[in-house]
């Protein structure tokens, strides 16, 4: 209820500011020209002042700026249906939301230097800013229709009656050898698994004969060059093991990371999970080139 209040103080000082103006104006002589009032323009924003680089993109961008404004719009617009622990807890999730946007769409200063650089990272932010507002203004929705509106069925006098069993889905049952994996992979969105880089600059690739490249100047620990174990089922999980082990060890080296495939019906829809070996946490979610 507070923010209503400061609303509608805000109409009622509008108001009263109209018609304090238009007195001169009514009360001025007809041949007497109205002075001209100069407004001053709003100062430009100091984009370089943030610190993040992400921060940097979406406040040179017009359209991410634009973009950004509506979410900020859209977060008010939710905070007005509910009180302030409502409040604190969209707040809460919001700082959720944009460690995982960070995640998703990873942007560094050398991004900023490059022109197309510059359009694949404005086009995840982009991207990730409307799924967060598609789903602002869905609990927004929600949340404002009263219980009232709707239907009220009443089965107390109906037979009972058993609903049949849903069909059981059988379960993907495809042969997957570790040349399934041969090929080039990009790192995906974690949120609707589509490819987030050009599979240029950044990818992983597995060649035929085992080996293992991964590329991607945002992470520290690539590039990342290895190859896969010879046993182990891709499905539960393949180890990466240095490509030229030392020879003189006497047990097997440790491995890089860990490999899974999660398949899917058809080939062009296989995901996989690179998770890299402790002490890092990195891990990351890859789908096929096309």
């Amino acid at each position: 209820m507070r923010a209503l209040s400061l609303v509608g103080g805000l109409l009622a000082a509008g108001s009263l500011l109209a018609v304090l103006t238009a007195v001169p104006v009514l009360s001025a002589p007809a041949d007497t020209p109205s002075p001209e009032v100069a407004v001053p323009e709003a100062p430009a924003p100091d984009c370089d002042a943030a610190e993040a680089p992400a921060a940097q993109l979406m406040c040179r961008d017009p359209k991410l700026a634009a973009a950004v404004a509506a979410m900020d719009a859209a977060l008010a617009a939710l905070g007005a249906t509910t009180d302030d622990s409502g409040r604190a807890a969209i707040e809460a999730g919001q700082t959720v939301w944009r460690a995982r946007r960070d995640e998703a769409c990873q942007v560094t200063a050398a991004d900023l230097a490059d022109a197309k650089s510059v359009k694949l990272r404005s086009d995840c932010l982009l991207r990730v800013i409307h799924q967060r507002m598609t789903a602002l203004e869905t609990e927004r929705q929600a949340r404002s229709r009263p219980i009232t509106d709707l239907p009220l069925s009443i089965t107390g006098a109906a037979a009972r009656q058993f609903a049949a069993p849903p069909p059981q889905v059988p379960p993907i049952n495809r042969k997957v050898a570790l040349s399934t994996l041969t090929g080039r992979w990009a790192k995906a969105d974690p949120n609707d698994r589509t490819a987030i880089d050009d599979c240029r600059a950044s990818y992983l690739e597995i060649g035929a004969d085992r080996s293992l490249t991964a590329v991607d100047p945002r992470v520290p620990q690539f590039p990342l060059t290895g190859r896969l174990a010879a046993e182990g089922d891709p499905v539960q999980s393949v180890a990466v093991q240095p490509a030229e082990p030392d020879g003189t060890m006497e047990e097997a080296p440790a491995p890089l990371a860990i490999l899974r495939l999660l398949p899917a019906d058809s080939a062009r829809f296989d995901r996989l999970v690179l998770r890299m070996a402790p002490p890092s946490t990195f891990a990351a979610e890859f789908v096929r080139c096309r």
